[in-house]
């Protein structure tokens, strides 16, 4: 039987789990939390439950995967009775993939428009801007917030002046237009609309060319198609061979983020209003540490961030060699993670910090989180550089990579769950395997390329996440810890690197952890409102399918159960107590490999005789 294979070397697999854990989430979710939850302040409760957390788990999930050279897709076999948890992860890893690469898809179509001799979302008098949109700049905001101004739009085949009037005490941009026309003709018509910055419109009618509701999904953007195309032509490539070349890839491609962020802070940390930004970002608020609502935020995002629950850490894990030490790796790679979202928000606020200096408004107005802060809020703050094709190209080029190397993992943990599932006919096939999921993961993704596929897109991050990973983190832990046994986990890691671990972790796996992970799944349904796009709403059936996609991972734990259960003979008791004993086949991938060498001694032995006899 062909063999999984290992990593060249340690480097490759650092590289892999770096790319893993820095995604999207540390660039455009934890500055904005950072700076909502108290600045500086939030860091305590966000290292607290990296410790009391992210750290145990993430030994706990390198370990059993490294013990028996084994993913998701098999690793089971150490508790058949809780198959379903593993399989749940695969189903959710598969869920993100789909959409995580049209969230990259987006990054590629900005890359490509920032080689524009304007940038598209610079200005108002592009095509598919309306008269209600304005770009910040300092003349602009004061006239908006005290008096009139003018902008022109085509209406039918007649042209338009309009006359914004606002209140100077608005600060929401609220405008009262009043249309007339020239040309013979006469129209005026009062309505109450939001003003939006160029940057939202080109988002919203250029990227998106948005519906009013996910009832309305639209057409496919054939842009937005191609882009994705190219993003899954991207990942087809770098797993191409496997580990062989998504090693070689991540050595690129979790670097080159970190060189792209250093440029962009260096050049942001020059410019006028950078420090402003920089200490409303870090400056300690300790009165915020009284908040729940501060801690669960930190715990949750801590968990999300480190990848535990997904399968990744577990697959990359897999291919480690037998001796490789686990230990110091789960002490390592968590807190390069939490440095490097420290390090994005500083360079997301010095950039805001100068924006809001340009314009004259708070930075407070300016902030936001997810999509809204790559794609809205920081092209516009990058329009203001000197240069801002330059700027644009290389942050959206750092978007992109950061993005690459997460989804490179979340489908290799794909691939690598079926061939662990079927060795025989899938471990040769590694291009055929890769080629079919990306090729399927690409046509599930393209209803989220439609005109209202962002409203699709939302529905899967919102339940998919909030809901189902952090319950199979809960599961895995209690059934590592104690129905396999804390200790035998702690033999099996001193079996792996030569000595003891710290007594600690055993205490973390079986009480600390699981408590701490309830409490923070309890915070996070209780937080748990049904999904919006902005200030869009949703239909009951579309959040009813938000549920379903929600509770979809979760299923194969109870089905799991009851087969493993009716597949096994005797009473129930019986049943129970073979089905939460690891089979046969869970041994340590170092009698593995000599088990294999016996049977090629054995099989070139006969094929010897055969000649001979002949």
């Amino acid at each position: 039987m062909p063999q999984r294979g290992n990593w060249k070397n340690w480097f490759e697999f650092i590289f892999s789990c770096i790319g893993c854990l820095v995604g999207l989430g540390n660039i455009w979710r934890f500055p904005y939390l950072c700076y909502r939850n108290g600045g500086g302040a939030f860091l305590i409760p966000y290292f607290f439950f990296m410790v009391v957390c992210s750290l145990p788990m993430f030994l706990l999930e390198m370990s059993y995967a490294q013990y028996s050279n084994l993913g998701p897709g098999r690793v089971w076999i150490c508790c058949p009775l809780f198959k379903g948890v593993w399989y749940g992860m695969i189903i959710l890893t598969g869920i993100v993939s789909i959409y995580y690469n049209v969230i990259i898809a987006w990054t590629l179509y900005y890359l490509v428009m920032s080689f524009n001799s304007v940038l598209p979302w610079s200005t108002c008098d592009n095509y598919w801007n309306t008269v209600f949109c304005y770009h910040r700049s300092k003349v602009q905001v004061d006239v908006v917030n005290s008096s009139t101004f003018n902008a022109s739009i085509e209406v039918g085949t007649g042209h338009y002046q309009n006359q914004f009037l606002v209140s100077p005490s608005n600060h929401s941009n609220e405008m009262h237009p009043t249309l007339f026309g020239g040309n013979g003709s006469n129209v005026t018509f009062m309505t109450h609309f939001k003003g939006k910055t160029s940057t939202e419109e080109f988002w919203e009618w250029k990227v998106l060319q948005l519906t009013p509701g996910i009832e309305n999904i639209g057409i496919v953007r054939w842009e937005l198609m191609l882009c994705l195309l190219v993003a899954w032509l991207a990942v087809f490539l770098s797993l191409i061979k496997g580990i062989k070349s998504s090693g070689k890839v991540m050595y690129v491609a979790a670097t080159v983020p970190y060189v792209l962020l250093l440029v962009l802070l260096i050049r942001g940390a020059t410019l006028p209003g950078a420090w402003d930004g920089f200490k409303y970002y870090i400056v300690p608020r300790w009165v915020e540490l009284k908040s729940v609502t501060v801690w669960g935020d930190a715990a949750v995002q801590i968990l999300y961030s480190t990848g535990i629950g997904w399968g990744g850490i577990a697959t990359l894990a897999s291919y480690n060699n037998f001796n490789n030490n686990i230990q110091r790796d789960a002490l390592v790679l968590p807190i390069i993670d939490a440095v490097t979202s420290l390090f994005a928000g500083c360079v997301i606020f010095v950039n805001l910090g100068h924006m809001a200096y340009k314009t004259d408004v708070p930075i407070e107005t300016v902030v936001s989180q997810g999509p809204g802060l790559a794609f809205m809020v920081y092209p516009e703050a990058l329009s203001h550089l000197p240069i801002p094709q330059l700027w644009s190209v290389l942050f959206f080029l750092m978007l992109f990579t950061v993005g690459i190397d997460s989804q490179i993992v979340h489908v290799q943990t794909l691939t690598s769950a079926l061939q662990d599932s079927f060795p025989k006919y899938m471990l040769k096939r590694t291009m055929s395997l890769t080629l079919v999921l990306c090729v399927t993961l690409f046509a599930l993704g393209l209803g989220c390329v439609t005109q209202g596929g962002v409203y699709v897109l939302q529905i899967f991050d919102w339940y998919c996440a909030s809901v189902s990973v952090m319950f199979l983190s809960l599961i895995e832990c209690l059934v590592m810890a104690w129905v396999y046994g804390a200790k035998r986990l702690s033999n099996d890691i001193k079996m792996m690197i030569g000595k003891p671990i710290f007594p600690l972790w055993r205490i973390f796996w079986m009480f600390i952890t699981p408590l701490t992970m309830v409490l923070v799944w309890g915070f996070n349904l209780a937080s748990l409102k049904p999904v919006t796009y902005g200030n869009t709403a949703y239909p009951s059936w579309a959040i009813g399918i938000g549920w379903i996609v929600a509770l979809v991972s979760c299923i194969p734990l109870p089905v799991g159960f009851l087969f493993q259960i009716k597949s096994v003979p005797g009473s129930f008791l019986q049943r129970m107590n073979v089905s939460v004993r690891p089979t046969a086949q869970w041994i340590p991938v170092k009698y593995k490999t000599i088990e294999v060498e016996l049977d090629n001694i054995a099989h070139a032995f006969e094929t010897e005789q055969m000649i001979t006899t002949e």
